[in-house]
């Protein structure tokens, strides 16, 4: 197994001397309502396609991540903005997973944000983001449970004006800031509030066309370049696996083949889960990359990121299907 142990030890803080915290993971993103539509394809330009199986989960980045993670035994707190039309039954859900709510936050007058979610015959998908509440979080107070009372800080989508916030805290808090952009950093990000958020960033995760934006905003032109900024790059490679690198080693990690492939919706959000799952145990990084792509392959076989949440026991037996890429 390739050694990383020196990132390990950077990344997890070994040594650093923090108050007691009652959570491994505190993750900053989106709770938001997808509502899901396949068609046989997408639509050129100026014309139309049919679509079906309208259906309607509890999704968005963030509680996607919280939920995964707190079913697969990890102690995990969620920061989002939402509206006053935020389900009671979300909350609920959230909550007798065991997530930490108290962070999330009613913003008066606001929507919870949507997404409209397309997936082609080929798994292939365009969404449509309604930011809804998140649209205004760069105005609202600094919500500091989520970080004061977590090991590891996951800031996913959001403002970046207010996500920058939450890393200049948790660092002041020594706290790991994984950052997680997702798609926003296609069109809520700039170059400049890019590189803020690396220049508090321990753990960077992307798939493969973040990873050209990013490096497209920074000016370079290897991905191992990054590491200028972070001491670990996640990069996920869908279907392919994903890449573990530091400045120890380089790895690749092979996908592990769900049941059935039904919605891919959440798959990203199964990886992270199963990531921090393996991490909360101790386990080496290369094996919580293995444990994230087990955890995954469950997503995938239901629609939704939050309708096939597997206990650690099923993701555990599901990594023993591993195959070297």
């Amino acid at each position: 197994m390739t050694d990383f142990s020196s990132t390990v030890g950077a990344i997890r803080g070994d040594g650093v001397r923090g108050v007691r915290k009652s959570n491994f993971l505190g993750v900053y993103g989106h709770a938001a309502i997808d509502i899901i539509y396949s068609s046989g394809r997408f639509p050129q330009p100026n014309t139309c396609v049919e679509l079906v199986g309208r259906q309607e989960f509890y999704g968005g980045t963030g509680a996607n991540l919280a939920r995964i993670a707190a079913t697969l035994g990890v102690r995990t707190a969620l920061a989002a903005h939402v509206g006053d039309d935020f389900p009671d039954k979300f909350k609920g859900v959230l909550s007798e997973a065991g997530v930490d709510i108290t962070d999330i936050i009613k913003v008066r007058g606001e929507r919870t944000p949507f997404i409209i979610m397309i997936s082609d015959s080929e798994h292939n998908q365009i969404g449509f983001v309604d930011q809804g509440a998140v649209k205004v979080q760069d105005r609202q107070p600094l919500r500091t449970h989520t970080v004061d009372s977590s090991k590891f800080v996951h800031i996913g989508t959001g403002r970046p004006e207010y996500m920058i916030k939450v890393a200049r805290r948790a660092r002041w808090r020594k706290r790991t800031v994984c950052f997680d952009p997702a798609q926003e950093i296609h069109y809520v990000y700039t170059p400049e509030t890019l590189k803020q958020m690396l220049e508090y960033t321990h753990v960077l995760f992307m798939n493969s066309s973040e990873l050209e934006t990013a490096k497209k905003y920074l000016n370079l032109e290897d991905d191992r370049e990054l590491l200028s900024y972070a001491k670990l790059l996640v990069n996920t490679l869908g279907d392919n696996g994903s890449r573990v690198i530091s400045d120890d080693d380089e790895v690749l990690i092979g996908a592990i083949s769900p049941d059935e492939v039904v919605d891919t919706t959440g798959a990203g959000d199964g990886f992270r889960a199963g990531f921090y799952a393996g991490l909360s145990r101790g386990l080496p990084v290369e094996e919580c990359a293995w444990t994230g792509a087990s955890a995954a392959s469950f997503i995938v076989e239901s629609v939704g990121g939050q309708s096939a949440l597997p206990t650690w026991e099923m993701v555990q037996r599901r990594a023993a299907r591993r195959k070297n890429v």
